[in-house]
């Protein structure tokens, strides 16, 4: 948004965040195990039923269980292999990932400026009701 009052121009705005994934979960993933156990991702212990990149999801049906330690090639660090498996019947379990389709944002920063100087959002406001109410 860009106002021009008394000779003042008011600038304020948000950045937006590129977030889009090559590796996120797969909403669409389901698996039913040997033994009849159903496996999904979920936000908040319900069946994902959307993405948003804001969103925590699990798969509250599974276990992380370690495989051991080993060195990464990439980097060179230690780092602890671990694969899934089902809570109530152990089998080894392959969660579904995905890439994103198109391009992802959420907002970032928001920023505020007088005359080209950066503010803060109370200073601005401020300054702004002042100018409006003169």
């Amino acid at each position: 948004m860009t106002s021009q009052i008394n000779g003042h121009t008011f600038e304020s705005g948000c950045d937006v965040i590129d977030v889009t994934s090559m590796h996120r979960p797969d909403i669409t993933w389901r698996f039913v195990d040997a033994a009849g156990h159903d496996h999904r991702w979920c936000v908040h212990g319900a069946p994902a039923d959307r993405y948003d990149p804001t969103a925590t999801y699990d798969t509250p049906t599974l276990i992380t269980v370690s495989d051991g330690w080993g060195i990464d090639a990439d980097d060179g660090e230690s780092v602890e292999w671990t694969h899934m498996e089902c809570r109530e019947c152990g089998e080894k379990i392959t969660r579904g990932y995905t890439a994103d389709e198109y391009q992802q944002y959420m907002p970032g920063l928001r920023w505020c400026r007088i005359d080209g100087v950066t503010v803060s959002r109370e200073e601005f406001e401020r300054r702004y009701l002042e100018e409006t109410t003169a």
